[in-house]
């Protein structure tokens, strides 16, 4: 019977391999996301990665089966650094909010405008992640169905900070519980994440008005901040509880 010491090292040449795949990939995707900075989605092409990664083109199917994963892939993982951005930004509101013990209301209120900031901070912090989400946005049928679909589990990753950030205002009478909704079909749709879409997709729309060619008296930031003001209040916050909570988060916006 072969020792553990054996088995041990005959996996490690497995590992290894499997380690210079994944790496190779990873560049892919670094190429992949500077032929998309360039020239856009459309500009993303496998002859176009073909070409950038010195690869023959059959090569790259290896690693992703059509151009659809490819995109998919690097949406993926975009949405991996907006999530992990997220998380850690949480992390730091916590701690703040510890050191000051304001009322919950205001620092439910607190977490929601610091979400905000940092949602309409991402085209300059995290651009490339942020621009192929717009872009992917504007440009219909980039990925197939199927394609399309696994990038959804990442999509959602997202989009559970703002949900539970706006469930725990609910919780604590920051806002008013949210009215139901419902999907194109017509079924019930969770409530919070309905006012989740709603947020994150005017949040979205006030960015893209900056790429307006004829300009706007104002910028994106600044019409995506009156938006979630007027949302939250719409939602039932308190109009001095959240020029409260706007103080409060102000230390916390990236630099």
């Amino acid at each position: 019977m072969p020792s553990e010491n054996v088995a041990s090292s005959s996996s490690a040449p497995v590992d290894r391999r499997a380690r210079k795949r994944e790496a190779r990939r990873d560049h892919l995707l670094d190429l992949a996301a500077d032929l998309v900075d360039a020239d856009g989605v459309d500009g993303l092409t496998m002859a176009a990665l073909a070409e950038a990664a010195d690869y023959a083109p059959a090569s790259l199917y290896t690693y992703f089966p059509s151009r659809s994963a490819l995109l998919a892939a690097l949406q993926q993982r975009a949405l991996g650094v907006l999530a992990s951005v997220g998380e850690a930004a949480r992390l730091r509101w916590d701690a703040a909010l510890a050191e000051r013990s304001p009322r919950p209301e205001v620092a439910a209120l607190a977490r929601l405008v610091a979400f905000s900031d940092l949602f309409l901070a991402a085209p300059v912090r995290h651009r490339r992640e942020f621009r192929l989400q717009q872009q992917l946005l504007v440009t219909p049928g980039a990925e197939e169905v199927a394609d399309a679909g696994a990038v959804v589990p990442a999509a959602m990753a997202v989009l559970e900070l703002p949900r539970q950030l706006l469930d725990a205002a609910a919780s604590v009478g920051a806002l008013g519980r949210a009215d139901r909704f419902a999907d194109p079909l017509g079924a019930p749709l969770d409530a919070s994440l309905g006012r989740t879409f709603a947020w994150v997709l005017a949040l979205n729309g006030a960015l893209l008005a900056d790429g307006l060619v004829t300009g706007l008296p104002t910028t994106g930031a600044l019409l995506g901040a009156q938006l979630t003001d007027a949302l939250l209040l719409g939602w039932g916050a308190d109009a001095d509880d959240l020029g409260a909570a706007r103080r409060l988060a102000e230390p916390w916006k990236e630099a």
